[in-house]
Parts: C-alpha cells; structure tokens; sequence
C-alpha cells in the first residue's frame, strides 16, 4: 500500500514538473517564441516618423545635405527621388520687411498614398514593410520583478512586403534606421523584454 502511494507521489509530481517545462509560463523557445510573433502581429509595421507636408528645405540645409546625408535635405531628396514626394523652388518671407528667402518645397506625392498607414486621430505614416520572427537566439533566465518575472529574449527576423523604394542606396541613407533593419533581416539580433502572465508570457509595451 506504501509502495502505491509513494509511486502516485511520484507520478504527480513528475506529472507536476512536466507541466513546468511545457506550459505556457515556461521560459523556453516555444513560448517565446510565440510571444515575439504575437508582438510583431500588433507592432510589426515599418513605418518613416510622421511627416508635416509641405516641408520647406532652406539653403543652410540643402549646403549641409552632403555631409549630413540624414538631414531634412537629405531624407526629402530621397522621398523625391522615389517619387513619394515633388519638389519646387520657392521664395519665402525673410526676415527683413519685404524680404524673401530662397527655399525647396517638398509636398507628398500620389504614389506616396498606398504606403500611407495610420489609426484614427493620428498622424499618418509612411510604411515600408512588416517585421516577423525570423528565430529565438537566447533568452535570460526570468528574474523577479514586482509581482512577475521578466525575461529578456534575443531573436532575428524577417521582412514581409518590402516596398521597393526601402531598398534603394540613397533612401537607406537618408534613413538609418531603416537602412540597418533592411540590411539586417535574419542577421540583425534584436531584445524584447517580456513579462509572466497567469495566460503566459507577453512583451512590455504590447498595449503601450
């Protein structure tokens, strides 16, 4: 009789620790895993930082534009040069009464509009692809944290739907940021901190 109870002892605790390891609180790759996609469903577009049309580039910017190639000069160059945006000289009110400034007004362009994304009540943007996990690299092990455990895990990805003006030289150097995420699909490693939940694990910001 012992020996029954003692093996059913057993049996749930093993039954206990696999649960553990399998469940959806586990720290593994699968959950992770699965968080990182979960993230990339809601915040996974590629977008440009707003834009206020029109956009007025002065001489003092457009002189600077070779050497600082992300500037205002720069980044609309690059717009007109994909055809997102048009461009005109202009002459606007200097200083001085009646005086007037030369100034490259930059206004969007239609092809612009289907790359446009935006909720409502906020300012629309310029998309450019979407991001999707690629693999789970490495995670640390989760660490207490108030009333959750958090964990910091390490992954690649890649792009889905491109638009082809992303992936011209000067555009990616207009846009850093965007030039590194292009250049780095499945190479680049990224962090997402992510935290317990009684439903599994969910990234820090997924709501925010």
């Amino acid at each position: 009789m012992n020996k029954t109870l003692l093996s059913l002892a057993c049996c749930a605790t093993w039954c206990a620790a696999l649960s553990a390891c399998d469940g959806k609180t586990a720290a593994n790759e699968k959950n992770f895993g699965i968080t990182v996609s979960q993230y990339f469903e809601n915040k996974g577009e590629m977008c440009l930082e707003p834009v206020t049309w029109p956009v007025d580039v002065y001489e003092t910017d457009l002189r600077q534009q070779k050497l600082y190639p992300d500037g205002v000069a720069g980044r609309m160059a690059a717009l007109a040069a994909a055809g997102l945006a048009r461009e005109e000289e202009v002459a606007l009110p200097g200083a001085l009464a009646d005086s007037k400034v030369k100034a490259r007004r930059y206004t969007m362009a239609d092809a612009a509009k289907p790359y446009l994304h935006g909720a409502p009540g906020q300012p629309s943007r310029l998309c450019w692809a979407r991001k999707s996990l690629d693999k789970v690299v490495r995670w640390t092990d989760p660490a207490k944290a108030g009333d959750h455990e958090e964990s910091s895990v390490v992954y690649t990805y890649r792009l889905s739907g491109v638009a082809p003006w992303a992936r011209t030289p000067q555009v990616k150097e207009a846009f850093p940021l965007l030039g590194r995420t292009v250049d780095g699909e499945r190479t680049q490693q990224e962090k997402l901190t992510v935290r317990s939940t009684p439903q599994g694990w969910q990234a820090l910001g997924l709501n925010g």
